[in-house]
């Protein structure tokens, strides 16, 4: 009994371990620290903490604005933690190659009346205790392991048992290989694959929120700068309109000018002070969307008052159409993310068509046993018990350890569903997918065909646009200069001097606008052709696929094979998405 109190206590302490082993499982990867400056990492990162008394006024560059939008941007933070997300994932599909230890103990206890002699007690009755320690594996290959250590005592009244309390032990091996389906470290490992690729799936989505990021951040930067150029531009109006009524004044003053004329210039500038205050409140929104998409959250950070530092005019940029949809359909990160999508429907079909095959499964097992306990010695002739030759478990092991008793089974099972319905309607769909995620393909590429075409003549129209509003805005501060001469010279009136005035603040603003239109569409094209990253050097910090466990055995060849593939499963047109012809 002492002995059993012993085992029992090791089996539990086994029990316990194997319970809490997860926990030393491996963990993966920590995410890197955050960069700064124009590298954005994938993965999380913590906003910088807002200082407790911002400043009053910053004065923020465009690549100012674009450093804080990735350090702070919300969009960004979701979709670093996304990516992290993905990387984890990879991590939990592995789990399924974790070796997983077992341990079992139990017993029983019966007491029942005997119907023959040959029960050797009139009223049979038996203890029974059980211990069992395993440890099960699936292999990348398919192949399934098992290692079993196995002891229990049993003890009973009955007169027949010339070994009571015996103990009996058992160590056996078992291996199960499929040969059809389920064989091969492709099919297996299929889920970490696809992991794996939807984490590259993320990677650029995420490129393309930050593509799409820096845009809007660049649209309200020059929104902002055209919203104070015009309110400068109506504050010049007023102090026309404002020195035009003081002239007026003295004119009626000194009899020159009718009172008429007074009202016409006070009802002007009354109007032109409006005009200055609904500009006033255009550039206060304007520097607010500006600040959302910068990532200001505090409340005390959204009374900072921003100046801009890059000035609205810029260069002109006209890029050929051909080479810039050529390099849309190879940069834009929503081509590589259908493209992933596209391989990852690839390798559902080859699993899918694994499915499909009949099941043979490879069966061998391999072990040895043993037993031991008190051995009662009786005489031949009467059968009277004379003596107990001691003995227990100890005995069982020692047969264990020297191999005494071996035994092995071997055998092939086979299993082939009729008709196969299931298999064969599933690898259906998946070929249905494919096609599917290649007409997704088409579609996202004839539009970004499209965008790229707007883009180019957006840049196009946006240049002449230009020239044609600054021939404007000189022709009309020569015409107002002149109107503002006659009018001195008496030979204009207040109302024509106010109507050129208008006209002169219309020719400023539509410059203005022009130029801020022309800006936003030279970041619309390089957003469109997917170059945005590339001129500002905005690199996206990635550490690459982590490394997993459980990756042996991927380079062998023959290991592989899925199995048999049709020629229908993956048209030829899909082993390579072909690019189409790229319009002019």
């Amino acid at each position: 009994m002492k002995l059993q109190r012993i085992l029992q206590a090791t089996f539990l302490l086994v029990f316990l371990a194997s319970v809490g082993a997860p926990a030393a499982a491996q963990e993966p990867p920590a995410p890197p620290p955050a960069s700064h400056g124009l590298q954005t990492p994938v993965f999380p990162l913590e906003l910088p903490p807002p200082a407790e008394e911002p400043p009053k006024e910053v004065k923020l560059s465009l690549r100012d604005a674009y450093t804080m939008a990735l350090e702070r941007n919300l969009n960004l933070q979701i979709g670093r933690y996304e990516i992290a997300t993905a990387t984890t994932s990879i991590f939990e599909k592995t789990g399924t190659f974790d070796p997983a230890l077992r341990a079992s103990i139990d017993g029983d206890w019966t007491k029942s009346p005997a119907a023959t002699q040959l029960a050797g007690a009139v009223v049979n009755e038996g203890r029974n205790t059980r211990y069992d320690l395993g440890l099960n594996w699936l292999l990348p290959s398919g192949t399934n392991l098992d290692v079993d250590v196995n002891a229990g005592r049993s003890e009973t009244n009955s007169q027949f048992f010339f070994i009571n309390p015996r103990w009996a032990a058992g160590l056996k091996l078992s291996l199960q290989q499929p040969l059809l389906r389920g064989f091969g470290t492709l099919v297996n490992r299929a889920p970490i694959i696809i992991a794996r690729n939807n984490r590259d799936q993320s990677i650029s989505q995420f490129a393309a929120t930050v593509i799409s990021t820096l845009k809007d951040v660049e649209d309200a930067y020059w929104d902002l700068v055209a919203a104070r150029w015009a309110v400068k531009v109506r504050q010049q109006s007023l102090e026309l309109a404002q020195k035009l009524l003081d002239e007026t004044r003295q004119r009626v003053k000194i009899g020159t000018s009718a009172s008429i004329d007074l009202v016409q210039s006070e009802a002007t500038v009354a109007a032109r002070q409006q005009e200055v205050i609904a500009a006033r409140n255009a550039a206060d929104n304007a520097e607010d969307a500006l600040k959302a998409v910068l990532g200001f959250d505090q409340p005390s950070e959204w009374n900072v008052h921003i100046e801009t530092a890059d000035p609205l005019k810029t260069k002109k940029f006209l890029p050929d159409l051909r080479t810039s949809i050529d390099e849309a359909l190879d940069s834009r990160p929503e081509v590589h993310q259908e493209l992933l999508a596209l391989e990852a429907i690839k390798l559902n079909i080859k699993v899918t068509r694994n499915g499909t095959l009949p099941s043979l499964d490879l069966k061998a097992t391999y072990g040895w046993s043993g037993l031991g306990g008190n051995v009662t010695i009786r005489d031949p002739e009467t059968g009277e018990p004379i003596g107990v030759l001691p003995g227990g478990i100890n005995d069982a092991f020692r047969q264990l350890r020297d191999r005494d008793f071996p035994g092995w089974t071997l055998g092939i099972n086979f299993s082939m569903p009729l008709g196969n319905n299931t298999a064969r309607a599933r690898l259906a769909i998946q070929r249905f997918a494919l096609e599917k995620e290649a007409t997704r393909l088409q579609a996202l590429r004839q539009q970004i065909i499209q965008q790229v075409r707007v883009a180019v003549r957006a840049l196009q129209d946006g240049a002449a646009n230009i020239d044609a509003a600054h021939a404007s805005r000189i022709a009309a501060e020569r015409n107002a200069e002149a109107e503002e001469t006659k009018f001195k010279n008496g030979l204009s009136t207040n109302f024509q001097v106010l109507k050129v005035q208008d006209d002169l603040a219309k020719a400023q603003l539509t410059e203005i606008q022009a130029h801020a239109v022309y800006r936003k569409a030279i970041v619309g094209y390089l957003a469109a052709t997917g170059t945005l990253l590339d001129r500002e050097k905005v690199a996206i910090v990635d550490p690459g696929q982590p490394g997993i466990p459980h990756d042996f055995w991927t380079k062998v060849r023959w290991l592989q094979m899925a199995g048999p593939t049709h020629e229908n499963d993956i048209p030829e047109k899909y082993l390579r998405p072909k690019m189409s012809e790229s319009g002019g």
